[in-house]
């Protein structure tokens, strides 16, 4: 169980100093950037000096031009210095509208400025007199950027069961979806349970209009009502939107009890998304109009992801529930109105077997002195499968009380990013050693497609799990899901920004309004 585990962990070793042993085959390691298609970043070099610019237009109509020699975003002190930043923003026909000399009062190689006259898809030249590379020499870099929407992270899908046992791993995960489809941006993904935070992972990077997942697990250490809640929290470049940066719920942790229980959820969202937005900028010139501009951008995107658990428990003599023996064959298969659209077959997880000692709290008319955990996880398909089972034993080794759960379930998005503390349970070896767990994704589709295998909707969703050990005993489920779509429509009405006059003598107008529009299906089941 996480909690004795964590308490184990959290007695010999911070989380900053756990590293896991046992990282799978497919993790990436999350400085691989899994996908790059935004509008880049315009560069340029003269001699040995480089320039990369970036113009992000923010919700309030400004926009943060930024220079540098060295990488945008990065902590690195980029080399050289700027002594002058020339700017031009650009009409459709590619003419000046009006030219501005910056003379930093600094000497570094990074230099910003906003401004409030430039709209989206705007193209501008910058040119840097960057000294302090080359000897006895100033370099002229000049490069047209175009001006692109900051990235919007939101937070959705949070995904999680809604009763769970104290002292027992809960799967929780969440999905991060980049609205804007301009540029991409990264992330921490934060998991606070009742306001304080637990676990995240670092690095998490949400390609242009890309989606990802977050998963953790996490033991709740005490009965009642808890509230979970995931953050993408230090977005870089900075969010669009803040608003919709975290996502939350409540779930009921209860003592073991003797029970059979099956829950299952599914959604599809399919449509336009992440959003479309159009943008009008029309600039005035001594009375006349000098440029009047539209621009709309979007595209149509799809997400799925679901999630089945079976579990078994109760005193001895009244459980199907046995230990995990290792390796365990998986098989699953999804119908969706009586007609069978998905299956897999992993042929064999393995997995890991602790004990703990120390307990003292009565079940089952014993008081129960320690504990033996199974537990494992493995990919397979487009899924991770998720297996535990545990018994409850009294001073004598009399066996009190077991439990066992088959859990599968697929992410959203193009990837999974893996917190610290997920790491530490599924991937470390069972010497509660985990030391320095790094930033690690898996794809959510073994071909790598954007939206990964996605199954026809319809009205009811039957997912089926069978397993099998290396005993021979058996361990399956199926549940019903009636599922039902509704048509979501979120728009922001047109938005409108004057400016005017400037130093040159300009008036501006700028405006956006954006839509969110598509079909969701969805269900879940509980018994």
């Amino acid at each position: 169980m996480k909690s004795a585990t964590l308490a184990l962990l959290v007695l010999a070793a911070s989380l900053s100093s756990w590293s896991q042993t046992n990282v799978p085959g497919n993790a990436v390691k999350s400085s691989k950037h899994y996908r790059e298609s935004g509008v880049g970043n315009a560069t340029g070099r003269s001699g040995s000096a480089n320039m990369v610019a970036r113009a992000l237009l923010d919700k309030d109509g400004n926009t943060i031009v930024e220079v540098t020699t060295g990488t945008i975003d990065s902590a690195n002190t980029p080399p050289g210095s700027f002594r002058k930043v020339q700017f031009k923003p650009l009409t459709a026909a590619g003419n000046a509208l009006f030219v501005h000399n910056y003379f930093p009062s600094t000497a570094s190689g990074y230099y910003s400025f906003v401004s409030p006259s430039l709209h989206r898809a705007e193209q501008i030249q910058l040119q840097g007199n960057i000294s302090g590379i080359d000897r006895n020499r100033t370099d002229v870099v000049t490069v047209v950027e175009v001006v692109k929407t900051r990235p919007d992270l939101a937070v959705g899908n949070l995904t999680f069961p809604s009763s769970a046992f104290v002292n027992h791993p809960v799967n929780i995960s969440a999905n991060i979806v980049e609205l804007n489809g301009d540029a991409s941006a990264a992330t921490t993904c934060v998991l606070t349970i009742d306001g304080n935070v637990v676990d995240q992972m670092r690095n998490v990077y949400v390609d242009a209009a890309g989606s990802v997942s977050c998963a953790f697990v996490y033991t709740f250490k005490a009965t009642g009502t808890h509230t979970i809640q995931v953050t993408a929290a230090n977005v870089v470049p900075g969010d669009w939107d803040t608003s919709n940066n975290s996502s939350s719920g409540t779930i009921d942790i209860t003592n073991p009890m003797t029970a059979e229980s099956a829950f299952a959820s599914f959604q599809d969202n399919n449509g336009g998304f992440p959003l479309s937005r159009t943008t009008t900028s029309k600039q005035w010139y001594l009375g006349n109009l000098v440029e009047d501009v539209s621009d709309t951008s979007g595209q149509t995107g799809r997400s799925q992801l679901s999630n089945a658990t079976f579990s078994s428990s109760g005193c001895t003599g009244s459980t199907n529930a046995v230990p995990w023996q290792f390796p365990v064959k998986v098989t699953y298969s999804e119908n969706m109105d009586g007609a069978p659209v998905y299956s897999f077959t992993d042929q064999g997880i393995s997995g890991n077997s602790i004990s703990y000692t120390g307990y003292n709290f009565p079940i089952c008319r014993g008081m129960v002195a320690n504990e033996k955990l199974q537990y494992g996880s493995a990919y397979a398909s487009d899924h991770w499968n998720y297996l535990s089972s545990y018994q409850y034993y009294d001073s004598a080794g009399n066996l009190l009380f077991l439990g066992q759960t088959v859990q599968s379930q697929r992410y959203a998005g193009d990837v999974t990013y893996f917190s610290y503390g997920y790491e530490c349970y599924y991937w470390d070896s069972p010497s509660g050693t985990c030391n320095n767990p790094s930033d690690y994704y898996t794809w959510n589709s073994p071909g790598q497609d954007v939206y990964g295998t996605v199954v026809p909707v319809g009205g009811t969703w039957v997912p089926t799990v069978d397993t099998q050990d290396a005993a021979g005993a058996t361990f399956s489920g199926s549940i019903s899901v009636s599922l039902s779509s509704t048509q979501q429509t979120n728009s922001q009405p047109e938005t409108c920004y004057n400016y005017g006059p400037d130093l040159d003598g300009y008036y501006y107008q700028n405006c956006s309004s954006s839509t969110n529009n598509y079909i969701i299906t969805e269900g879940s089941a509980s018994n």
